[in-house]
C-alpha cells in the first residue's frame, strides 16, 4: 500500500506559509524543506512540482474560505440594500478576519498581497476577484444612480488598500501595538480597525 503523502505535504505547506510571509516569495526552497523537517532536498518538487505549485497549494487552501465568507456577508447585505455599510463589510471582514485568525491565515494574507504585486506569476490569477465583482454588481443593482465604471474601479482599489493595510499589520502581529508613522492608527484595536475600514469602504462605494 502506498504511503499517505498528506502529512508531508501539510508540513511543507505550513513551513512555506511561515517563510514566504517572513522572507518573501523568493525564499530558498531548501530553507522550506529544512523547516518542514524533510531530508529529501527534492521534496517540494516531488510533492508540488516546484515553487509555483507550492504557492498554488497555499492559495487553493485559503481562497474558497475567503470566497464563502464574502458570499455569506453579501447575502446579508442584500437584505438591507439601502445600507452600503453591509456591502462594505462584505469587502472588509473576510480580509480582517484573516488578520485576526490563525498564524496560517495571517501568513496567507501577506502572501496574497505579495502575489498581487507580481503580475507575471501564474499563481496570481488564482486569487480570483469574482467575489469582489459580486459585491460591485450587488451595489450597482442597489444603487443604479452610481456610475458603474467608477464603482468597479473604486471597489477593487479599496479592496487592495484594505489587503495591504492588513498585511502590514499581520507582519507585526505578535509585537505590541505602536503608532503608524505620524498617525496613531497602529493603536486601534480589532473592532475599531474594522469599523474605520468599513466606513472608509462605504464612503468609497458611494463615491463620497
Amino acid at each position: 500500500m502506498p504511503r499517505d503523502s498528506g502529512p508531508t505535504r501539510r508540513r511543507i505547506v505550513e513551513a512555506a506559509e511561515i517563510l514566504f510571509a517572513r522572507h518573501g516569495l523568493d525564499v530558498p526552497l531548501q530553507d522550506i524543506t529544512r523547516a518542514a523537517g524533510q531530508r529529501n532536498a527534492g521534496a517540494i518538487h516531488y510533492h508540488f512540482g516546484g515553487r509555483e505549485g507550492l504557492l498554488r497549494a497555499i492559495v487553493e487552501q485559503h481562497v474558497p474560505v475567503v470566497y464563502a465568507r464574502r458570499q455569506a456577508l453579501l447575502a446579508a447585505a442584500r437584505e438591507r440594500p439601502e445600507r452600503l455599510s453591509g456591502f462594505a463589510r462584505a469587502i472588509v471582514l473576510p480580509i480582517t478576519e484573516l488578520l485576526n485568525g490563525s498564524p496560517a491565515d495571517r501568513a496567507y494574507l501577506q502572501i496574497s498581497v505579495e502575489l498581487l504585486r507580481d503580475t507575471t506569476s501564474p499563481v496570481t490569477p488564482l486569487l480570483g476577484g469574482e467575489d469582489v465583482q459580486d459585491v460591485v454588481d450587488a451595489v450597482a443593482a442597489a444603487r443604479p444612480d452610481l456610475a458603474a465604471t467608477a464603482l468597479q474601479a473604486r471597489t477593487f482599489l479599496v479592496t487592495q488598500m484594505v489587503g495591504m493595510l492588513c498585511a502590514a499589520r499581520a507582519a507585526r502581529h505578535d509585537r505590541p501595538p505602536r503608532p503608524d508613522g505620524i498617525a496613531p492608527t497602529g493603536l486601534l484595536g480589532p473592532e475599531a480597525f474594522d469599523d474605520h475600514l468599513t466606513a472608509i469602504v462605504a464612503g468609497a462605494l458611494a463615491g463620497d
